[in-house]
């Protein structure tokens, strides 16, 4: 392979505007784990890498970031930047600092958090991402062992050294990029791709008591490993709701954990996360989801389900700041929060309100709604649950906080108890 394929690549990213992530999943796996790494170490921590390689970009900062994508691809010092990364990757940092990231975002952070906090979160997002998965529970003898064939895959040629997960029993972390989708193990459903911080979420939704002492007031706070939990939480038979499921990580995380028992409804506005999510299900063999497409206003499809629902978890849309090390390029065109919008349609922070209003009447009496955010700034987390909770008077906050972004990505809990 020639240094060109990595500009080759970075020009169609600019062109397209496809998340970096998808990007990638598209080239030719000969190429993919170099460009991956090399692609995504710029994208992460772009004036550090020019730092390191001598190579000028913009004469500060700020004029960087104005740079448009049509610019940001014709710019001959991030080309030259590319080539060296190609021939000197050895030598590239691990990790960057705040002049990675525009200056609008370090400002929102020191005004929720202070300057040290900022330059804590900006430090820990440059970092490269960890490939992890969650291995599903038929992955796992009755002794409560990973199964021998598994184990034996783990340690295969071609495969990352990996190791157990620091929070979650099911968790099996890579260092840096790992081909794991093309295993038979993946297509038979044995795992999803899924990060420590999102199987905690699914957790919480479920068990929030085994969570709350590992929350913490701020993010970046490093937190304790989490007990050991048994594969299968023995729960009692619930109806859950995983609300705006996306991609349904979450959905087939919390199916797993109540051992295919109870129902669990998936819903979103989006036609193509629905279908690919049947697919996913289809593929772990879960009998007890199902993923269901609303229309935008999610009303009439909901109404039947008011007052039914024990848990009802709201994985929101968001600024996604706490997953800038999946999604570097996200980074690259972001507005302020106060004019940023999601998927094109109304702004983020009217978005969430608007879905808290419409799944909080699902709550039955007695039952909890969980919302949770991959960001970190108060506006979407702590500011947003107290806006809600003001409201709302049938709600009570039971526990609230921020995990990662240390050895996770970031998010925001909250665990809301409705009145009988």
């Amino acid at each position: 392979m020639k240094s060109t394929v990595l500009n080759e690549v970075f020009a169609a990213f600019c062109e397209s505007r496809t998340h970096f992530d998808s990007m990638v999943s598209k080239l030719d796996p000969s190429k993919k784990s170099k460009v991956a790494t090399l692609l995504g170490a710029f994208l992460r921590r772009p004036l550090t890498v020019a730092s390191t390689f001598k190579i000028r970009l913009e004469a500060t900062p700020l004029e960087f970031w104005n740079l448009s994508f049509i610019r940001l691809k014709k710019h001959d010092g991030i080309h030259a930047t590319l080539r060296d990364l190609w021939q000197r990757w050895e030598e590239i940092p691990s990790e960057g600092g705040v002049e990675d990231f525009p200056p609008a975002m370090i400002s929102e952070w020191t005004r929720d958090w202070g300057e040290d906090h900022a330059q804590k979160m900006a430090r820990l997002l440059s970092q490269d991402p960890l490939t992890v998965i969650r291995f599903h529970r038929r992955a796992f003898g009755n002794d409560g062992r990973l199964l021998p064939e598994l184990e034996s895959w783990l340690s295969e040629a071609g495969l990352p050294k990996s190791r157990p997960g620091n929070h979650s029993t099911r968790a099996r972390i890579f260092r840096g990029f790992a081909a794991v989708q093309k295993n038979d193990w993946f297509k038979q459903g044995y795992f999803e791709i899924q990060d420590e911080g999102s199987q905690i979420m699914s957790l919480y939704a479920l068990l929030p008591e085994s969570v709350r002492p590992h929350l913490r007031d701020r993010p970046g706070v490093e937190r304790s490993p989490f007990p050991s939990l048994p594969n299968d939480l023995q729960a009692a038979p619930m109806e859950v709701v995983d609300a705006c499921a996306g991609a349904g990580g979450k959905t087939l995380a919390l199916s797993d954990l109540m051992g295919g028992r109870g129902r669990v409804y998936a819903y979103d506005v989006f036609e193509m996360k629905v279908r690919n999510l049947r697919q996913r299900i289809d593929r772990a063999g879960e009998r007890n989801v199902q993923a269901k497409l609303l229309p935008r206003t999610g009303d009439p499809g909901l109404t039947p389900f008011e007052g039914k629902s024990d848990v009802v978890l709201i994985d929101a849309p968001c600024s996604g700041t706490g997953v800038l090390r999946r999604n570097p390029d996200t980074k690259w065109n972001r507005k302020p929060l106060e004019q940023a919008k999601v998927e094109g349609s109304l702004p983020i922070g009217t978005l969430q309100e608007s879905v808290l209003e419409t799944y909080s009447r699902l709550v039955k009496p007695g039952g909890r709604l969980v919302y949770g955010v991959c960001t970190q700034n108060r506006a979407e987390s702590t500011e947003r649950i107290e806006k809600f909770l003001q409201t709302h008077q049938r709600f009570s906050l039971d526990s609230s906080g921020f995990i990662g972004p240390f050895d996770t990505d970031g998010f925001f809990m909250a665990s809301l108890r409705a009145g009988e």
